[in-house]
């Protein structure tokens, strides 16, 4: 006769058993994991959401399920009108944004004329972050929510280290760069003898790459501009690239109804453009790649 097992009703030959035995034991002992080793995205508490620049229909299908998932949202400036409807239902706190100067800089070394600014921003970020601990520490999840990519010169990559313990998780947004290469019809990675792309800014306190130092490599260079004034940057790039270097103003990337762009060189932009008549939204190309556009806008 063969050897025989008796499970339930049933009878197995023992070879079968053992194999049944083994094959539970393992799923017990043995941890679940989803895509890539991670524990599922709902279990986390807080998120740094990007929904890309200009109209809301640049958002992405992961930046909807992310704001689905919070149950406080705290915005940038606009994100509120452009996507009512998604944050419907969910408690926004607006007025926390702009709280990076400063960040991880001691009192002891903030100018004088600098301090009354440090201490005010310093409370408001402070007041923010006992909110948001506050609301995780209720079980609720806490998203932030900016526009276009949240770190390509985002205000708020500093949460990303103050709540490290959290484990983050950082939803990508469409970059108002990407937007403007769009809008500007071909493509910076391809200038005629070059094939870098350099994202920049405005030169802060204590950073080495000047925009003066970067355009020595004359590669291809986009500058967000935010506050800062067109000619500043005109002056800079005028050190070491000729006059007739193509240059191209991109305002309002990504909105379909007042997206514009200006070009024109080193030499001639600053009688095209004025200071005064441009909007926050707007960053400037220089490189011999703008020379392959087509319909060039005037």
């Amino acid at each position: 006769m063969r050897n025989t097992a008796r499970t339930g009703m049933r009878t197995l030959p023992r070879r079968s058993f053992l194999l049944l035995v083994f094959v539970a034991a393992a799923t017990i002992s043995r941890p679940v994991y989803l895509a890539a080793g991670k524990p599922s995205s709902s279990q986390k508490q807080f998120y740094l959401i990007g929904v890309g620049p200009g109209d809301p229909d640049l958002i992405t299908l992961r930046a909807i399920r992310a704001i689905e998932k919070a149950d406080v949202i705290f915005p940038s400036p606009g994100v509120v009108q452009r996507f009512e409807e998604y944050l419907r239902g969910k408690q926004v706190i607006e007025g926390y944004w702009h709280l990076f100067p400063f960040y991880g800089v001691r009192a002891e070394d903030v100018a004088p004329s600098e301090r009354e600014r440090y201490e005010r921003i310093t409370a408001k970020r402070n007041e923010f972050i006992r909110k948001v601990r506050q609301a995780v520490a209720q079980g609720k999840v806490v998203a932030i929510v900016d526009s276009g990519d949240p770190l390509i010169y985002g205000p708020w990559s500093w949460t990303l280290q103050e709540f490290a313990d959290l484990d983050p998780v950082v939803v990508p947004g469409l970059s108002c760069f990407n937007a403007a290469n769009a809008a500007l019809r071909c493509s910076p990675t391809s200038g005629k003898t070059t094939k870098s792309v350099i994202l920049t800014a405005e030169d802060w306190p204590g950073k080495t790459d000047t925009i003066e130092r970067l355009s020595k490599l004359r590669t291809t260079m986009v500058l967000f501009t935010m506050t800062a004034h067109f000619e500043h940057f005109i002056q800079k790039l005028q050190v070491h690239w000729p006059p007739e270097t193509p240059i191209a103003v991109v305002e309002h990337a990504g909105f379909a109804e007042k997206e514009r762009v200006i070009t024109g060189t080193l030499g001639t932009i600053l009688s095209r453009v004025r200071s005064q008549q441009l909007p926050f939204e707007y960053l400037i190309y220089v490189g011999d790649f703008l020379q392959t556009r087509s319909n060039p806008d005037g």
